[in-house]
């Protein structure tokens, strides 16, 4: 299965799967973009919201679900492993446990996009593609490739996805400027 993003920009987009039916709508609003909203959208219209993320600098990121009907501290969800493993532990609310590691294809810290993985397995349960613009492949707009076996919980594949790759990005910027810096 494969969850389409309208734009680059994950903060800001709808996301389709294959049949170009809208499934969420990922917004990012207040100040320098504080609180990002994703809802889920039906087949038969309507929508509501199943995650907000509370981006904060100086404290805790917090995250709302609504399948859990509680928010929690987003460091619960993903527990980053120091050093050179690059991977993040992510616990799902029903207590399975799955781990977020980064493709190492690119050695400039340019990562290919998160995969979600079940901890102990080689099994890829969910990959992100980035855009391609098709000059030496054809041409794709950026997709989540999901696993049909993590089909029945991705409401939390979805805002796990997003807080996962603000946190890549973020590392990503912070490598750049040490570098050049």
């Amino acid at each position: 299965m494969h969850l389409i993003f309208s734009t680059n920009n994950y903060l800001n987009t709808v996301i389709s799967d294959e049949y170009r039916h809208k499934l969420y709508t990922v917004s990012t609003s207040g100040v320098f973009g504080s609180k990002t909203t994703v809802k889920r959208h039906g087949r038969l219209g309507g929508s509501h919201v199943i995650g907000t993320i509370k981006w904060h600098t100086f404290r805790n990121t917090k995250i709302w679900l609504r399948a859990a009907n509680s928010e929690v501290a987003a460091k619960s969800l993903l527990r980053s492993k120091l050093f050179s493993s690059m991977s993040h532990r992510s616990q799902h609310p029903q207590d399975k446990l799955f781990g977020m590691i980064d493709s190492l294809d690119s050695l400039a810290l340019l990562t290919v996009g998160p995969q979600l993985k079940a901890e102990g397995s080689s099994t890829r349960l969910v990959k992100y593609h980035k855009r391609n613009l098709g000059i030496l492949s054809p041409s794709h707009a950026p997709y989540l490739e999901v696993s049909h076996s993590v089909s029945h919980m991705l409401d939390y594949v979805v805002v796990t996805f997003i807080y996962a790759e603000k946190l890549s990005k973020k590392r990503e910027e912070e490598s750049l400027s040490a570098a050049a810096g």
